[in-house]
């Protein structure tokens, strides 16, 4: 198959959190098994600076970056307003058998709608945890989707949700249930099998001797992190050794954070390390000794995953998709969303250890070797093209039925 994949962000624009991860690493194995790929993006690739080239071939992946016409709001209000987009359709839609467009409320794909309706070109559609109208915007959101984002949802061939709550919100939108497909994202376990070496981020960070209660995300306020931050006190005040790592790039909630670490006596405890990428970013996870994700409305939320194919255990919020699937996997401790107690109780345990925590871990590594490996992503995620580009009614048994 020929696909067009559109997003508004892709690799390497990682500061971006799981989204762009899990494009890159779906167009990477679809491209390598035999699928010609072309990614239509933006030059987004964080607060500071800009990606390039403009065209590149990166894993046998053909890119093309389009300039924004502002990256501070591509970066701080999630706008992303590309040039060229409609140029870059009229001269090439045409030659790809369907498109895949990634995250909605963008106006890119407002473009890519309008150019496949006229040409007929199907279109698979990912929301990637993107539907539900928080954080900021939000009366703007609810005019877009009344304006045009409920249609660009309801007329794809195929909408791919990454775990059963999203689903859900995708009939709240008003979109089909035959039209529906759960696809979990993928992970890649080669990536996690030579870790650096234990301590490099303790010394790094003036954390060696500590016990490691560890954040990896972005800082923004849906991320539960002033919770994180009440229950680790919570924790500091019986547990001396005990140390919060905050690692990541600051969404323009860092400066909130760290007035809040100081109104509750932590300046000492907790350490905010900003953006880290490649190996620094795994030796985070080799350190620490739990990884907690709090988030609220993570419909899949990738860090849990990694850190269970690091070997360490996991607490996330029940709120979320990501919660879900850590429950159903038993593969660590799920707490009511914003439940600073409640989250307290499950770091103490987790960093106690035992044979339940270990046990835990181990069926995690399980889930994420068995139903999030590629191989089973990709194929599952051929089939959904496949339907999209005959315009097959749903088999019996068919992805997420």
């Amino acid at each position: 198959m020929n696909i067009l994949h559109v997003t508004p962000y892709f690799a390497p624009a990682w500061a971006y959190g799981g989204p762009p991860r899990s494009v890159f690493e779906l167009c990477r194995q679809l491209s390598r098994r035999g699928h010609a790929i072309t990614v239509l993006t933006t030059d987004a690739h964080n607060g500071l600076r800009r990606a390039s080239p403009a065209v590149e071939n990166l894993s046998g992946i053909e890119v093309y970056r389009l300039p924004n016409l502002s990256n501070r709001l591509a970066w701080r209000r999630q706008l992303f307003l590309p040039r060229g987009t409609g140029r870059f359709l009229t001269d090439r839609l045409p030659r790809f058998d369907m498109v895949h467009m990634h995250m909605y409320r963008n106006l890119q794909n407002i473009a890519v709608y309008r150019h496949t309706r006229r040409s007929a070109t199907p279109y698979v559609f990912s929301a990637r945890g993107s539907l539900p109208r928080i954080v900021r915007g939000i009366a703007a959101k609810a005019i877009f989707d009344v304006a045009i984002g409920a249609r660009v949802l309801r007329d794809a061939a195929r909408c791919v949700a990454s775990a059963n709550a999203e689903r859900m919100q995708y009939e709240a939108m008003g979109v089909p249930q035959d039209r529906i497909r759960t696809v979990y994202n993928g992970i890649d376990s080669k990536a996690y099998e030579n870790l650096p070496a234990k301590g490099l981020f303790s010394e790094r960070f003036g954390l060696t001797g500590r016990r490691i209660v560890a954040y990896v995300g972005r800082l923004n306020a849906r991320k539960g992190l002033n919770y994180l931050l009440r229950a680790f006190r919570d924790v500091a005040t019986s547990d001396r050794d005990a140390a919060l790592a905050i690692v990541g790039p600051d969404d323009g909630y860092r400066g909130t954070l760290e007035h809040l670490a100081r109104t509750l006596h932590l300046d000492d405890r907790v350490v905010f390390t900003g953006f880290l990428d490649g190996n620094e970013r795994l030796s985070a996870f080799v350190d620490a000794d739990v990884i907690v994700y709090p988030a609220k409305h993570e419909i899949f939320g990738l860090v849990p995953f990694e850190a269970l194919a690091c070997g360490k255990p996991v607490i996330v919020a029940n709120d979320s998709g990501c919660g879900e699937l850590i429950q159903e996997a038993g593969a660590g401790i799920v707490v009511p969303v914003e439940n600073i107690s409640r989250l307290a109780d499950a770091i103490s345990t987790s960093l106690r250890g035992g044979p339940e925590v270990s046990r835990m871990v181990e069926r995690g590594q399980q889930f994420v070797a068995y139903h999030l490996n590629w191989d089973v992503i990709c194929t599952r995620t051929e089939k959904v093209y496949l339907e999209a580009i005959e315009g097959r009614r749903p088999m019996p048994g068919a992805i997420g039925q």
